[in-house]
């Protein structure tokens, strides 16, 4: 085994732009543990100053914890880190902790973390299939709630696929709205989803 897949990392992560439609893959920072920690230090060497949560300089870190997917006792949250707009006048860093299975089949993928950066033209959404990843189109699924929006991505990519969604809600930039996984897990502590509308991002990674 390679230095870079142990203590319970893959080693890579992916970079997905929106503006330009280019996707890499990146080396982990392994001196961060967890998802929290690694989305904080992204936050601070990339993301400027004083920027708020709708601002195209924003981004939006996907990432489970080193033993997310090994099984171990209390190891499957994602952590989710951006730029939150539920505080005034200025928005504040914060990271919402979501359940459900994109935490392990982001592992399975092959990835310790995603992150989202631009902005769309259009409403799209993230799929991510093992090395196959894809900015698909959403206009279709664009305005549906979050369980159709979801049965919908699910008929387009795999039944088993662990698709992340936002609803209208977060479509329309409202500060409270959330991120559902798994049609039932949610990530509201710092309700992220206006970024991800803001980005044009129907939220999905379907994996």
């Amino acid at each position: 085994m390679s230095e870079a897949k142990k203590y319970g990392w893959t080693g890579q992560g992916l970079r997905i732009n929106l503006t330009t439609g280019e996707i890499t893959k990146v080396p982990t920072q392994k001196d961060w543990i967890g998802g929290t920690a690694l989305g904080y230090k992204i936050f601070w060497d990339e993301v400027p100053p004083k920027t708020q949560a709708f601002d195209e300089a924003n981004k939006i870190v996907i990432a489970p914890g080193p033993l997310t997917g090994t099984g171990a006792v209390c190891s499957g949250r994602t952590s989710v880190t951006t730029m939150y707009p539920t505080t005034y006048p200025i928005h504040e860093i914060g990271s919402a902790h979501l359940g459900g299975d994109l935490g392990a089949k982001m592992k399975y993928a092959g990835y310790d973390f995603i992150v989202i950066e631009g902005k769309a033209k259009e409403p799209v959404y993230v799929y991510v299939n093992n090395d196959d990843v894809q900015i698909r189109k959403a206009n279709h699924i664009w305005g549906e709630g979050t369980r159709r929006a979801a049965a919908l991505i699910n008929q387009e990519t795999s039944p088993t696929a662990s698709v992340t969604v936002i609803g209208p809600a977060g479509e329309n930039l409202l500060p409270m709205s959330v991120i559902i996984n798994a049609s039932r897990s949610i990530s509201q502590q710092t309700k992220k989803n206006g970024k991800n509308s803001s980005t044009a991002i129907k939220n999905s990674w379907a994996l």
